[in-house]
């Protein structure tokens, strides 16, 4: 859990068995490659402090069924209108 370090999307960049992360990105128009980890991203000491200070904003207390955004009870719900 905590803030994202690196690009990721488990349908479009699936790993393999073992990896955590994709590293690098190929571009093809220019055929370099590029970092996968997200502009402005932390790690180590600072990323923990991050994460600490946006957890303060976690609202646990008082939530109730379907208030989360990725249980896709909503967008059931809204296909079916």
């Amino acid at each position: 859990a905590g803030p994202p370090i690196w690009l990721e999307d488990q349908h479009a960049l699936p790993l393999d068995d073992g990896d955590e992360y994709v590293i690098k990105l190929w571009f093809s128009h220019d055929q370099q490659e590029r970092s996968a980890k997200l502009k402005g991203a932390v790690e180590g000491a600072e990323r923990e402090a991050l994460w600490a200070e946006l957890k303060q904003f976690i609202i646990e207390e008082g939530k109730e069924e379907g208030d989360d955004d990725d249980d896709g009870k909503e967008e059931k719900s809204d296909q079916n209108s």
